[in-house]
């Protein structure tokens, strides 16, 4: 018999807008789930980064050494055949859109697909999966020009979905304040892992009738903690047809997640103790809240944190092996690239 995945509510405060009840994923060590996940990350140093679907690359990443900003190229992997397909009857066989009982329902729905799908989108360990309501890029945070060291940190969430329907071969980005008065770019941003469709391909013209009905599904994001940023693993007709329709699509955010003890100090000590205080000022002014503020107390309480971290697997033949094929893909695909940018993601100087 396969391993099965054992869920429960998320009770977590991520420090985030979300949508609506999530689940907490702890996926078996044994079985099928040794196995590197469908889409999966492998690193080497200095900062390079290579995002498999399955046995091909999807993109290719380079962090600049400073980590001032980052480039990528886009690879050969198709994203196509991995997940099962959202038929119009599944979409609108939920009732209800948007309520707590829908999301419950498709977030049911994604655990299914995970456990019956092989390989699965999840490594073994810990995982979240939560509906998440994006930000204004205005609102978001920039990126940090030191990489984050500790066990992890709170995923930054989405914005600027309009991100996802530009498509290139080659990007690079800067992290830094590069003109006066110009906005870096955010941390939370949304990537897409294939191209959009065409506005007028049969399958956007469907999914357009669905957001202007509200029974349009969620789209699938996973977050790519290294980066700070949001894939889309499943749902890129779906997000090109709601902002086709001028509206914001349902969101489900996945993200593999640590617990780390809480360390007994004195800012720990302040904030359990303003927990306290804001909790007796809220019964004073709603008595009846006595369930949410234990809720609340509780978690303020916890003696673990749970942070989102993104597995790296070991990238075989290291920099030389990434190297040659960044160069040979460029080659063999006739990409088109600034010299400048490309010796800048060669080197990283």
């Amino acid at each position: 018999m396969k391993p099965r995945i054992a869920v429960t509510a998320d009770d977590t405060d991520w420090r985030m807008p979300v949508g609506g009840p999530g689940l907490l994923l702890k996926v078996p060590s044994w079985g099928h789930w040794r196995r590197r996940p469908l889409l999966h990350v492998e690193a080497t140093r200095p900062y390079l980064l290579r995002v498999m679907l399955g046995s091909q690359p999807l993109f290719w990443m380079r962090v600049d050494d400073w980590w001032n900003g980052c480039a990528w190229l886009r690879g050969p992997a198709k994203l196509t055949g991995g997940l099962a397909p959202i038929s119009a009857e599944e979409a609108r066989r939920h009732p209800d859109p948007g309520s707590p009982g829908w999301w419950a329902t498709w977030n049911r729905w994604w655990v299914h697909q995970f456990e019956t799908s092989e390989p699965s989108l999840l490594h073994a360990g810990n995982w979240c999966l939560r509906p998440l309501q994006a930000v204004p890029v205005t609102k978001a945070q920039g990126y940090s020009t030191v990489p984050s060291i500790g066990a992890g940190l709170f995923p930054e969430p989405p914005c600027g979905l309009d991100a996802a329907l530009r498509f290139q071969p080659f990007v690079t980005e800067d992290w830094s304040w590069a003109e006066a008065g110009a906005l870096p770019q955010r941390s939370g941003g949304v990537m897409p892992l294939r191209a959009p469709s065409p506005e007028d391909d049969g399958r956007v013209k469907a999914w357009r009738k669905h957001a202007r009905d509200g029974t349009l599904p969620p789209v699938l994001l996973m977050y790519f903690s290294l980066v700070e940023r949001w894939l889309v693993v499943d749902g890129h007709d779906r997000l090109h047809a709601a902002l086709l329709e001028g509206r914001e699509p349902p969101l489900l955010g996945l993200w593999s997640f640590t617990e780390v003890p809480v360390e007994e100090n004195l800012s720990t000590l302040f904030r359990q103790d303003g927990a306290m205080r804001a909790a007796e000022l809220r019964l004073r002014a709603k008595p009846g809240d006595v369930d949410a503020v234990n809720r609340g107390l509780l978690r303020d309480h916890e003696p673990v944190q749970r942070l989102a971290v993104t597995r790296a697997f070991p990238l075989r033949g290291g920099a030389a092996a990434w190297t040659a094929e960044v160069t040979a893909w460029r080659k063999g695909s006739g990409v088109e690239v600034n010299p400048d940018d490309w010796r800048t993601f060669l080197t990283g100087g």
